[in-house]
């Protein structure tokens, strides 16, 4: 099986749909390889706080939140299941979304224990977080200022993951849509099932199984938003599914919806956390 060109995606991000200021920008070309897309918004409506659903995502996120309140930067690992994120109303929130096995060492943590959580950062591009938003605020608008926080991650820090296996495998599954069986996979590694499994659940927090169906997903989300498909059993083949009734049966379990439904790929505000909250807007 040939492996397919990176599919630009339009992931479930913890945006405010539909709302004018939102921003989302493919990556500068140097960081292409580490970067799915950047993403910015603000302007969410409302008092308080609000929440936002969290689809399942193989990636993971570097978010900085601008507020009256102040600013937070966190990097948010990759979310195996359904979980929530906190939002503040009036917040300027710019992100980085990470391809699989990207999540960068902005952190002393290990790469498994960022899937399913959050870590809160102090420093970004060797300044302390106080100065990179003073000078995200002196430019000029939610564009400029989310390449500008890009841009602070060029040459900053490699992959979390730090197996050369483990990062050859996750390409692996990304170049070929999540349609490489895991014994598939193995043998292109030249390892058994079972230290590929090992493998996987030391650097991802997860098996390289697990890791397969959040790839395809993510691909079903892409053709969703985009609309390259005829129908159901159409989508399924093109993703790597066997039939129509198991990407449906996947896509329910993973996310609780139906690919059928209007705006299936997208996350839903929610009028309280119904899920795992994997990010605050304060401690």
């Amino acid at each position: 099986m040939k492996p397919e060109a990176h599919r630009m995606l339009t992931p479930p991000l913890p945006l405010d749909q539909g709302t004018p200021s939102s921003v989302l920008t493919p990556p500068p070309p140097e960081l292409s390889g580490q970067i799915d897309l950047c993403w910015a918004t603000s302007g969410c409506t409302g008092a308080g706080t609000s929440f936002h659903e969290l689809l399942p995502d193989a990636g993971g996120h570097l978010i900085f939140r601008h507020s009256p309140r102040g600013c937070r930067l966190v990097l948010l690992g990759p979310t195996t299941e359904r979980a929530t994120v906190e939002r503040e109303a009036g917040a300027e929130y710019l992100g980085i979304h990470f391809r699989p096995g990207q999540v960068p060492r902005l952190a002393d943590v290990r790469s498994s224990e960022l899937t399913n959580g959050f870590v809160e950062l102090t420093r970004l591009g060797g300044m302390p977080i106080d100065s990179v938003a003073e000078r995200l605020r002196a430019l000029p608008d939610l564009a400029s200022r989310q390449r500008a926080l890009a841009e602070l991650l060029r040459g900053e820090a490699p992959p979390l993951v730090t197996d050369a296996r483990c990062r050859r495998a996750t390409r692996l599954l990304e170049a070929h849509g999540g349609r490489l069986r895991v014994d598939e996979l193995a043998a292109e590694l030249g390892l058994h099932v079972r230290s590929l499994e090992r493998l996987f659940l030391e650097h991802h927090g997860m098996t390289p199984k697990r890791m397969s169906r959040l790839v395809r997903l993510w691909n079903v989300f892409g053709a969703l938003y985009s609309g390259t498909y005829g129908n159901l059993a159409e989508l399924a083949q093109e993703c790597g599914y066997s039939d129509q009734p198991h990407l449906i049966r996947d896509f329910k379990a993973l996310t609780d919806r139906l690919p059928g439904e209007k705006d299936a790929f997208q996350n839903r505000r929610l009028e309280r956390a119904e899920t795992r909250v994997v990010h605050r807007h304060r401690p």
